[in-house]
């Protein structure tokens, strides 16, 4: 792996003009990742931005810009950061061939002319202040503060079995370069609005257990989201509640989209969230992964359970 850190980095030096593109979902890591490569392209005196899926936000870690980007120039290197799937990016790039892909998910299906993936890290964050050291960049706090969010974020506060000695000493050497670790771990997990906690009361009353209990399943839909007056932004990061029910090995979150349902799973055990989603043309780690099933709240419940018979024996 540090022969392709090494050749990661020699790409950043030699060349220009990058675009940093966050996966569809916006979230602490892809999002940390990639401000965190805008920030040392600007310590080595090369243009860059970041570009998020259609615009989209962290409001609450809007800090993390410290100004504007410049977009006054011709982009020459497409980069894309902790994306596992064209599906994650706007259809125009759909089969593009990128210049750098930096992932640690387990299956990426992303072409690009080098690639820089390891799955054993906790986060894409984590692989960026190797490639950042291997540079010799400074960290400044805005690189610390970055790159503590995604890996706070993407290790749910470092609880997360794929968390390894290496992930806290990474994110010591963070606090020590002034990352806001108290002010960042509480905006993403301790901080939540009066539409969010109504949210949270929705998924909790409409948890649903199959298999003895050894399976807890809860479908969000737009009903549930109006009723909580919330939006579809509110509802990232709500798998933990399924998640959080002892007895079960498979806690399947699904939010109902235009064609389907988006498909977040956890898992516990010997248990592979990443087998399931594989069937259903997803993936992502062994203990959290995702995918997306198309068809009603029915067939998607039925699908759903049938896999799970199927592959693990319910």
């Amino acid at each position: 792996m540090n022969k392709v850190i090494k050749k990661a980095a020699e790409f950043l030096k030699k060349n220009d003009c990058f675009c940093f593109l966050c996966h569809k979902r916006l979230d602490g890591d892809t999002f940390g990742a990639a401000l965190s490569l805008h920030y040392a392209c600007s310590y080595m005196g090369k243009k860059s931005y970041v570009r998020t899926y259609k615009g989209e936000k962290l409001e609450k870690f809007s800090f993390l810009f410290s100004k504007e980007m410049n977009l006054d120039f011709v982009v020459e290197n497409y980069v894309t950061v902790d994306v596992a799937d064209y599906k994650l990016l706007e259809e125009e790039f759909f089969n593009f061939n990128f210049s750098l892909c930096i992932d640690h998910h387990e299956i990426n299906r992303i072409k690009a002319d080098l690639k820089c993936i390891d799955i054993k890290r906790a986060a894409t964050c984590e692989i960026v202040y190797l490639i950042l050291k291997e540079l010799k960049i400074k960290i400044t706090k805005n690189i610390a503060d970055c790159l503590y969010l995604g890996i706070v974020t993407d290790t749910g506060s470092f609880k997360y079995q794929n968390v390894s000695a290496t992930t806290h000493k990474i994110a010591a050497k963070l606090i020590e370069k002034g990352a806001d670790f108290h002010k960042i771990s509480t905006l993403a997990f301790s901080r939540k609005t009066k539409k969010r906690l109504k949210l949270e009361k929705e998924v909790i009353s409409n948890l649903e257990y199959y298999f003895d209990d050894r399976v807890v399943v809860v479908f969000i839909t737009p009903d549930i989201i109006e009723r909580a007056n919330a939006t579809r932004e509110d509802c990232n990061s709500v798998s933990y509640i399924a998640a959080s029910f002892e007895d079960a090995f498979f806690a399947i979150t699904a939010i109902q989209e235009e064609d389907g349902f988006k498909i977040s799973v956890r898992s516990k055990g010997e248990y592979d969230s990443s087998l399931f989603c594989k069937k259903y043309g997803g993936g992502g780690h062994k203990k959290a992964a995702g995918c997306t099933i198309k068809g009603d709240r029915k067939f998607v419940l039925e699908s759903i359970l049938k896999t799970l018979k199927e592959c693990f024996g319910f």
